[in-house]
């Protein structure tokens, strides 16, 4: 199944506000993992789970947490589900 730029983003800001407790409407593409959301990597595998199961691929952590900003990781979320 072939998901938009902006169903990504949307899919991605849902599972990281439920991972940090913050609703997704105050999150942005160009927040930072750590130093904009203080993220954990124990949040991060919540977001992943939650990314694998909305856009049914692995989302391996290892990838995820190398992405600078949220947007980064829309972008290698857009590749890896083409």
């Amino acid at each position: 199944m072939a998901f938009t730029n902006e169903e990504i983003t949307d899919i991605l800001l849902e599972a990281v506000g439920k991972a940090i407790k913050r609703d997704p409407a105050t999150l942005s593409p160009d927040m930072r993992w750590v130093e904009d959301l203080n993220f954990k990597s124990v949040q991060g595998m919540k977001v992943c789970g939650l990314l694998n199961y909305k856009l049914k691929i692995t989302v391996p952590l290892s990838a995820l947490i190398e992405c600078a900003t949220l947007q980064d990781a829309v972008d290698m979320l857009a590749g890896m589900v083409e």
